[in-house]
C-alpha cells in the first residue's frame, strides 16, 4: 500500500515539504530579517496550493503512466544506482527458450496521432527496422525507411517536411511520401537515378492511432482494424494512457487472455499491495480484500480475431462486493486489442497495442476512452487499477522463458487453442527471423 501511495504522491506535496525543511535550516539571523509571517498562514496557503493541484490532476489532467523496462518486474533486485546493471545482467542471462519468430505479420501501432503534428517527422525503431514517420502538409501520414540512399543519412533525425515530401537533412534530397521516389536534388542538373528511392510502407490512421502493415513475405493487407466511431468523432473522452516496455516475446502478452488459471494466482491479491507484492503483503491482505475473475476465450467472427469475456469483482472480507467491471475484448491480429468496459457510469474502451521494438522487447500501451458520463477521478481509478494488475503480469513476462512445448492440464486447453489461432500470423519468411539476437543491452 505504501508503495502505491508514494508512487502517486503529487509533486507539489513534496515541494511543500522541502520548503518547510529549508525553513527549518535557515539561520535565525536570516529569519529575523524576513517580514513576520505566521506559520499557520504558510501552512494554509500551502494547503490551498495542494488542493488546487489535486483538483487539476484529478479532474483535468489525463493520466500518463510511463514505465521503462527496468521499472517493473525487478523489485527483487533491489534499488539504487546498481539496479540498472543488475537488470541488464538479468536480461542478458535469461533463457529465451524456443520462441516463435519475433515479428508476426499484421498491423502495428507506431505512434499515437497526437504525437505527430502536420509538418513533423519522427524516427521510430520497430519490427527490426529503422523508420521515418511524417505527416505531410495535407495531414496525411507517410512511413518510409529511415536511411537516405545517397549517403545514408537518417531522414527521421532532422529531416524536413516539404508538402507531402520529406527532405534529407544532409544534402536536401527530396522524396515523395507516396511513392518514395526522389523528386529533387537541388544542387544537380543531372537526371535523378531510378534507384534514388526510399522504401515506403503501407500505413493508415485509425482511432487516433498511426498503424503500419508489416508482412515478412511482402503480402498486401487482407484485413484492417475496425473503426470505433465514438473515438474517431470525439464523442468519447480521452481519459489517459499507460506505457510499458516488456522483456518477453510478443505472443506471451495476448496469450494471457486464454490463460484462465493465471488470474487468481497473479491478480487475486488486492491492488493496494501494488504491482509487485511480496508474499508477506499478499498473506496480510488475503482476508481483507480480493479480486475474483471469470474469463472465457473463443475464436472471433473473422479469422484474424478472437474474443475474450472477462468478469471482475472485488470483495471485502470475503462477502462484500464493492466493485464490478465487465470487459468484452476483441483481439485483432497479433498486436491489437479493444477492451470494451461496462460499468455503473457507462461504457468505455481501452485500446491495447503491442509493438516489438527489437527481439524480445515489446512496447505495450493502453489508451483509455469513455463516455462523457464517466467522471475523471473514477476513470483514473480504473486505469490505475488496470496498470497495477498489468504490472503483475509484466513481473512474470520479464523473467519467464518461452515454453514451446508446455506441460498443460486439461483446464489449460484454451492456451493450446490460442497458440493454434495465433500461428496464422507467421509465414515462411517470418521463420527466418528466429535466429536474430541482440544482447547489447
Amino acid at each position: 500500500m505504501v508503495q502505491v501511495f508514494t508512487s502517486f504522491t503529487p509533486k507539489l506535496v513534496l515541494i511543500m515539504y522541502l520548503v518547510f525543511k529549508m525553513w527549518d535550516f535557515l539561520p535565525i539571523t536570516v529569519k529575523e530579517d524576513l517580514p513576520e509571517v505566521h506559520l499557520q498562514n504558510i501552512a494554509f496557503g500551502g494547503l490551498i496550493l495542494i488542493l488546487v493541484y489535486l483538483t487539476y490532476w484529478l479532474w483535468i489532467c489525463p493520466m500518463d503512466r510511463i514505465r521503462g523496462i527496468e521499472d517493473v518486474g525487478y523489485r527483487h533486485l533491489g534499488s539504487g544506482r546498481l539496479k540498472a546493471e543488475a537488470v541488464n545482467r538479468s536480461r542478458r542471462l535469461k533463457k529465451l527458450g524456443n520462441p516463435p519468430p519475433p515479428f508476426p505479420n499484421g498491423w502495428f501501432v507506431l505512434l499515437e496521432s497526437r504525437e505527430l503534428n502536420c509538418g513533423q517527422v519522427k524516427q521510430v525503431d520497430a519490427l527490426g527496422m529503422n523508420l521515418a514517420v511524417f505527416r505531410g502538409d495535407s495531414g496525411e501520414v507517410f512511413i518510409t525507411d529511415a536511411y537516405c540512399p545517397h549517403l545514408g543519412a537518417n531522414i527521421g533525425v532532422g529531416g524536413r517536411v516539404r508538402g507531402d515530401c520529406i527532405q534529407c537533412p544532409f544534402h536536401d534530397w527530396k522524396f515523395s511520401g507516396q511513392t518514395g521516389k526522389c523528386v529533387e536534388v537541388p544542387y544537380s542538373t543531372s537526371k535523378i537515378p531510378e534507384m534514388a528511392k526510399l522504401k515506403t510502407h503501407i500505413c493508415l490512421e485509425r482511432n487516433n492511432l498511426v498503424l503500419m502493415w508489416h508482412h515478412a513475405d511482402q503480402e498486401e493487407p487482407d484485413w484492417f482494424p475496425p473503426i470505433l466511431d465514438d473515438v474517431e468523432d470525439g464523442s468519447w473522452v480521452y481519459q489517459g494512457r499507460n506505457e510499458y516496455h516488456v522483456n518477453c516475446h510478443i505472443q506471451d502478452i495476448p496469450e494471457n487472455g486464454a490463460d484462465a488459471a493465471h488470474l487468481n494466482a497473479v491478480h487475486g491479491t488486492s491492488i493496494m499491495t501494488g504491482g509487485e507484492p511480496t508474499q508477506e503483503e499478499e498473506d496480510a491482505t488475503a482476508s481483507i480484500a480480493r479480486h475474483d475473475w471469470d474469463i472465457g476465450w473463443s475464436l472471433g467472427k473473422e479469422a484474424h480475431t478472437s474474443h475474450i469475456k472477462l468478469n471482475h469483482t472485488k470483495t471485502l472480507f470475503g462477502k462484500f462486493n464493492i466493485f464490478t467491471l465487465n470487459v468484452d475484448a476483441l483481439q485483432i491480429g497479433p498486436a491489437l486489442v479493444h477492451l470494451n468496459f461496462n460499468s455503473l457510469l457507462g461504457k468505455g474502451v481501452m485500446l491495447q497495442y503491442t509493438v516489438p521494438l527489437e527481439h524480445n522487447v515489446q512496447k505495450l500501451v493502453h489508451v483509455f476512452y469513455t463516455q462523457r458520463t464517466w467522471i475523471p477521478p473514477y476513470a483514473k481509478v480504473v486505469l490505475l487499477g488496470e496498470s497495477i494488475l498489468l504490472e503483475r503480469d509484466i513481473r512474470v513476462w520479464n523473467s519467464k522463458t518461452y515454453a514451446n512445448n508446455p506441460l498443460l492440464m486439461k483446464e489449460d486447453k484454451l492456451i493450446l487453442q490460442h497458440r493454434r489461432w495465433y500461428n496464422q500470423f507467421y509465414s515462411e519468411n517470418s521463420r527466418k527471423q528466429i535466429g536474430i539476437r541482440n544482447y547489447d543491452w
